[in-house]
């Protein structure tokens, strides 16, 4: 009997020990101010331009993207973050009200872009759960706009579709929400999803009027105005091409996967001990 007493009291020191090892973890990964973390996603792409209708549903052409970002949590509420992304997004008339007109294009573009992700609630708030997130920030994406012709890619930029070398480097706006969905010590699963918008009307190579092809290289002219390819006629220089009233943007939804690179606590225990 007294065997068994002492083998109890030995498995309850055992699982305090293991309940306080853990929480003193959890206490080291608690992300305070001070804390930086690294994050990775892959996500759809959906394009907002001239060549796509915001209303149909059926013909989304959607893309994927790819990105990673470091953060660093300056206070309870507040992290800076900073971002590399990779997305590709893709954009026709077909199945439009303008399908005559025949344009269509597609882009892999890089894009960074730096600013601040503020949490809804603080961390340590026992009313929430599930605390959402905004984020908002300033800058840069790289256009390659190309299309299909004669079964070949063709780069459309330096060609000047509508007589205009338009900037390849445009900066952008980002705004968007997101969600943590589970969660470790040092990994968290995000859902997020962000709206970037260019301020440049030519990320899909079509924004203002068709130009006077009769000073254009042939492969450009061809370019320009694709309806002789269903067998229409061309239109008039001058014709409306696109609707330079609104900047194109595009649409990313992301899985994300975060990660703890360090804590202000975890810093000092390694200060401490040496770990």
């Amino acid at each position: 009997m007294k065997f068994f007493r002492s083998f109890a009291m030995a498995l309850t020191l055992m699982r305090l020990s293991i309940l306080v090892g853990l929480a003193q973890r959890s206490e080291i990964w608690r992300e305070k101010p001070g804390t930086w973390l690294l994050n990775a996603g892959v996500g759809m792409t959906r394009y907002v331009g001239d060549l796509n209708e915001r209303t149909d549903l059926a013909h989304l052409r959607l893309g994927t993207a790819i990105n990673a970002a470091v953060s660093y949590r300056y206070s309870p509420q507040l992290s800076f973050r900073a971002e590399a992304q990779l997305y590709y997004i893709r954009g026709s008339q077909a199945n439009t009200h303008l399908a005559y007109n025949n344009l269509s294009f597609r882009s892999l573009n890089p894009d960074i872009w730096a600013g601040l992700q503020w949490d809804f609630w603080r961390a340590e708030d026992r009313n929430h759960i599930v605390i959402p997130y905004a984020l908002a920030g300033i800058g840069l994406t790289y256009l390659t706009p190309k299309t299909t012709y004669k079964n070949s890619t063709v780069s459309l930029a330096l060609l000047h579709t509508e007589s205009v070398a338009y900037n390849r480097l445009p900066l952008i706006v980002r705004y968007g929400l997101g969600v943590p969905v589970t969660a470790t010590e040092r990994f968290k699963f995000h859902l997020e999803g962000t709206y970037t918008h260019v301020f440049s009307d030519y990320v899909d190579d079509v924004s203002t009027v068709y130009p006077d092809r009769s000073h254009m290289e042939p492969l450009a002219a061809a370019l320009s105005d694709r309806r002789a390819e269903l067998g229409q006629s061309l239109n008039p220089p001058g014709a409306k091409r696109g609707n330079s009233g609104k900047r194109d943007g595009y649409f990313v939804l992301s899985a994300r996967l975060v990660f703890i690179i360090s804590t202000p606590s975890q810093r000092n225990y390694r200060r401490t001990f040496g770990g």
